[in-house]
């Protein structure tokens, strides 16, 4: 129930900002030009709320799912001054401004919150890698906990960035990854690190700095195989994320982790001299039936050494005599906060739009060939699935997830549908080609068609949302 409440709530809250400022460029063009404006409305459908001001009535609409702006339109009792005002009147440049306002706006939106998230700090998991078996990964000799640090020389700070980055550059044949040992300084401290990746590396190894680079084929990456990932890219690659050890979930009363003084939420370093991961704690554990095991842990008492000596039980499936420990654990996920000061976080926000409208355009463009399918397209119901678990994220999350939004209606609307700003924008200047305007009816035709099309793509959209969400 919380999850929906969420869900609701910020799905309301990002579709109110966007399509307040979406709006609000095209309004704030209008009257900077001189054009009379009826109605500015958020929402759609019959008007709930509303009051006047600047010779405009504000008004909020039932369906919480758009918004409008109305021009004044001509009529015989229309007074001279405010005919003059007539949007349908007025220069075709001085149309084409207020009608890319709307979507400009959505893009400074999205940098203004970029920008914000960056300077609050955005927490992200830090990209600690393992290859997949049998993966160029593997081939390539990347080892466990590994820290990936750049994708062609940009930085990458969490597994989001590594994720987008890959995602930008599927159907690659050459992506270099550069990546720092683990254990290594560059691995464990970000001024190490920063300063590894300022003195650069190639194809080798830096034995100083632990850092390397390799070429990997991403011609295999497809966006379809990504979607069916649920959006992450890094385990087709032949990435999988890992942690830096192992987290002890519970432990069993009087059992031999017990009896070690292995408790929950310790953390182990190391197993038998060596860095601790899944793979080699469940093996060791395994081989050292009614043997000593030494382990180092971290807790709340700080570091220490302790010495298990697992139970020795017979493998009912491999009939072979194996060690169990009796406790549960896991991969430790270690999160980071990366901030930035003002000016690198416009910039970095800055870039993040700008790579994000272009990885869009090539998404639809592949759409529009037949090389990438419809079906990873998401409506009203994805939205606010992802809205409830940006908001349980916290504010920095929720900030970047409206600026992704943002993006996206932004873009959306530059593409060339009459219904839409795009096809505004084309028919403006096809009549200014031709110096002519076309006539009502034909704008009205091309108004409805285009609508038909938007409302079967809305309920396509919102069909594959509901198969997503359902399993289906």
């Amino acid at each position: 129930m919380m999850g929906v409440l969420l869900s609701v709530i910020g799905f309301l809250v990002t579709i109110c900002v966007i399509v307040t400022i979406h709006e609000g460029g095209h309004y704030l063009a209008a009257k900077w030009l001189g054009f009379a404006v009826k109605r500015f409305s958020i929402g759609m459908g019959k008007v709930v709320w509303r009051f006047r001001r600047w010779d405009t009535e504000f008004a909020v609409s039932m369906l919480p799912i758009g918004g409008y702006v109305m021009f004044e339109e001509d009529s015989d009792d229309l007074p001279a001054e405010k005919r003059a005002r007539l949007f349908e009147y007025g220069a075709r440049w001085k149309r084409a401004i207020v009608v890319a306002a709307g979507p400009v706006m959505n893009f400074v939106l999205a940098i203004v919150l970029y920008a914000s998230a960056g300077a609050i700090g955005v927490e992200d998991i830090a990209p600690y890698v393992v290859a997949k078996p049998g993966t160029q990964v593997e081939a390539q000799g990347v080892q466990p906990m590994d820290r990936v640090l750049a994708v062609d020389g940009e930085r990458i700070e969490g597994i989001s960035d590594f994720n987008l980055a890959l995602v930008e550059r599927a159907g690659s044949p050459k992506v270099e990854i550069t990546l720092a040992r683990a254990g290594s300084r560059a691995a464990e401290d970000r001024d190490a690190r920063e300063a590894a990746l300022a003195e650069g590396t190639d194809a080798g190894e830096n034995e100083a700095t632990g850092v390397y680079t390799r070429t990997f084929d991403l011609s295999d990456l497809t966006l379809d195989g990504i979607a069916d990932q649920k959006g992450f890219a890094f385990p087709s690659v032949g990435f999988l994320l890992t942690g830096r050890g192992i987290v002890i979930a519970d432990v069993v009363a009087g059992g031999p982790a017990d009896k070690a003084g292995l408790k929950q939420h310790d953390f182990v370093l190391e197993v038998a001299g060596e860095r601790a991961t899944t793979a080699n704690f469940s093996a060791k554990i395994r081989e050292s039936a009614g043997k000593p095991l030494e382990l180092v842990v971290r807790g709340e008492s700080g570091e220490r050494r302790i010495v298990v000596t697992p139970d020795a039980v017979l493998d009912e499936k491999t009939g072979e005599t194996v060690g169990r420990a009796q406790l549960r654990y896991g991969p430790s996920i270690e999160l980071s906060t990366v901030r930035h000061g003002p000016i690198d976080s416009i910039r970095l926000a800055v870039d993040k739009v700008a790579r994000m409208t272009i990885f869009q355009f090539t998404t639809v463009s592949s759409m529009a060939k037949g090389e990438v399918s419809a079906e990873n397209l998401s409506g009203p119901v994805g939205i606010a699935d992802m809205a409830g678990n940006a908001v349980a994220a916290g504010i920095s999350a929720f900030l970047e997830y409206i600026a992704l939004i943002s993006v996206a209606i932004g873009f959306m609307n530059l593409i060339p549908i009459p219904a839409l700003d795009g096809g505004q924008l084309v028919i403006l200047a096809l009549e200014g080609a031709l110096r002519r305007n076309f006539t009502k009816r034909v704008k009205e035709m091309l108004g409805a068609a285009s609508v038909a099309i938007l409302l079967l793509l809305t309920v396509y959209v919102t069909m594959n949302d509901v198969a997503r969400l359902s399993g289906g």
